[in-house]
């Protein structure tokens, strides 16, 4: 399945200066080793501004990528880009590379966009030394660098974040726990559900809040898994909308990566379809710090669970268009600083 990644922000210490380096640090800005993918970098000054990685297309529809591709592009003035493709089948290096319409195509999109291609090569696979090819130059190619050693990698271990091996390994972080834990838990939200106090419509619990804070502090060191009864608390908090609204916060700040264990947990243990508001909080975190594969997981997993959910609804669109996540992160700063005890003034 084709999934479109939105923009990743700069990351840290990520220049890119060559094509083995390019080609390096692309796992570490997607969050996986990609195979059979298409991926656009749109750099400004030498830093990363937005990644789209796309499913290789079938030889005859090269097209398509480009049409998926175009709506994010049309923000992406006074900047250039660069195409990498990964792994599609053999050719016959350095004359006939795979997917080379493909790349065309792309690069007609580009220059609507009026985002200049400066460089699109083609590797068999992104590990240390193996070979790449420039599309527009037969005479150029080099080797790939280490992946694990790039300045990208490193700032990415620092910041806690993990590169898969691949994107089913990441998707596998999101499995949900087997039916009869998930079947225990929803008979405990039930139970929840019929004895909790009216809550008026705009107003949080303060239990809510206090429930949400301490589970996200205690979430980045806590080495057991959640129980039952935290789990069914949890999500019974989290379905109050301003409740997950609210916690749209810890998106950001301090506890952005305790958030995140937390919300990566309860979209596993949590049963359909309560499952959706910590797999949209998970989603929107993603996005925000330019993962945009975890993101579209994230947001699978919501849609199996409530189809018609309205905040996945807006994320999905939001990924599809590649919208900047500087402006998801202005609404989950909004939501750190705002009073949630009371109903908001209309």
């Amino acid at each position: 399945m084709t999934k479109l990644l939105p923009p990743p922000p700069p990351p840290p210490a990520a220049r890119l200066v060559d094509a083995g380096n390019v080609i390096a640090a692309v796992p570490h800005l997607l969050g996986f080793h990609p195979a059979d993918s298409l991926v656009v970098l749109v750099l400004r000054a030498g830093d990363v501004a937005m990644g789209l990685r796309v499913d290789l297309p079938s030889p005859a529809r090269p097209g398509r990528v480009a049409k998926l591709i175009a709506g994010p592009l049309a923000r992406c003035r006074d900047a250039t880009a660069v195409v990498v493709v990964v792994g599609g089948g053999s050719g016959d290096p350095p004359e006939h590379l795979p997917h080379a319409a493909v790349v065309d195509e792309v690069d007609d999109a580009l220059h609507a966009a009026r985002v200049p291609l400066v460089l699109a090569v083609w590797t068999r696979a992104v590990v240390k030394g193996e070979a790449w090819f420039d599309y527009h130059d037969a005479g150029t190619h080099g080797t790939v660098t280490d992946p694990t050693s790039t300045a990208l990698a490193a700032a990415s271990a620092a910041d806690g974040f993990v590169t898969h091996a691949s994107r089913e390994a990441m998707a596998e972080l999101l499995a949900p726990d087997p039916p009869e834990a998930l079947s225990r838990r929803a008979a405990l939200l039930n139970r929840r559900a019929a004895n909790a106090p009216p809550v008026a419509d705009g107003a949080v619990p303060p239990s809510h809040l206090d429930l949400i804070h301490a589970e996200v502090v205690r979430a980045a060191g806590r080495k057991r898994s959640l129980t039952d009864d935290e789990v069914a608390d949890l999500a019974h908090a989290l379905s109050n909308p301003w409740t997950r609204d609210a916690s749209l916060g810890y998106c950001v700040g301090e506890h952005a990566l305790g958030a995140e264990v937390l919300w990566t947990e309860l979209t596993r243990a949590s049963p359909a379809p309560e499952r959706a508001e910590p797999a949209t909080l998970l989603a929107f975190s993603a996005y925000i710090r330019g993962q945009g594969t975890l993101a579209s997981l994230a947001l699978e997993r919501a849609e199996e669970a409530h189809p018609g959910h309205r905040l996945t609804e807006l994320l999905r669109a939001a990924l599809n268009t590649g919208l900047p996540p500087e402006q998801l992160r202005e609404l989950a700063e909004h939501a750190a600083g705002a009073t949630w005890t009371t109903p908001p003034s209309p």
